[in-house]
């Protein structure tokens, strides 16, 4: 009988902390269907330890907000470890094909980094885009998306440097490494 608790908690424990070392996100789904740079991005993330990253997927916040592909989130967990969290599910609901679906998977996966170098960066967390490439796209999200409205300013301007550093994945790799590490 006791071998059988043991191994009952063996497990429940292995599973509370199935995702809590480095490289244990590769285990994820939407790993499989990331490209180099993004592969190469989301490996500085798991690395970082200043703060540290939880590499998640599909958390109840995702199911529940279904206008978010991703998030970046720390406030509960306190100033040194933070969840990074692709919707997964969200992504592949709100695509037209699959290819579209994979080049989702791979912009959630570098918008969100830059927020993590953002973080990174602590006190001006902005991470020096120019101002050119936050018109166009990334104003159009932020300011006409419901779930960026009634965002403070330093917000709002962390999300616009991220819509526009999706289509540069080494610019936000770059960040990354040099603010993370």
């Amino acid at each position: 009988m006791k071998k059988f608790l043991f191994l009952i908690c063996f497990f429940a424990c292995d599973q509370a902390f199935a995702f809590e070392n480095v490289g244990d996100y590769k285990k994820l789904n939407f790993v499989k269907n990331l490209d180099y740079p993004a592969l190469e991005i989301i490996n500085s993330v798991d690395l970082s330890k200043k703060p540290y990253y939880f590499i998640k997927e599909n958390t109840p916040f995702c199911k529940a907000n279904p206008d978010y592909g991703g998030y970046v989130y720390g406030v509960m967990l306190g100033p040194k470890e933070y969840d990074y969290v692709i919707c997964t599910r969200t992504l592949y609901f709100n695509r037209s094909n699959y290819s579209s679906f994979v080049k989702q998977v791979n912009r959630v996966v570098i918008h969100e980094a830059a927020h993590v170098a953002q973080i990174c960066k602590q006190g001006n967390f902005s991470l020096g885009v120019e101002k050119w490439r936050l018109k166009g796209y990334p104003e159009k999200m932020v300011y006409n998306h419901q779930i960026y409205q009634g965002k403070s300013r330093m917000e709002q301007l962390m999300e616009l440097e991220a819509f526009a550093l999706e289509d540069d994945p080494y610019y936000v790799l770059n960040s990354v490494n040099r603010f993370c590490f």
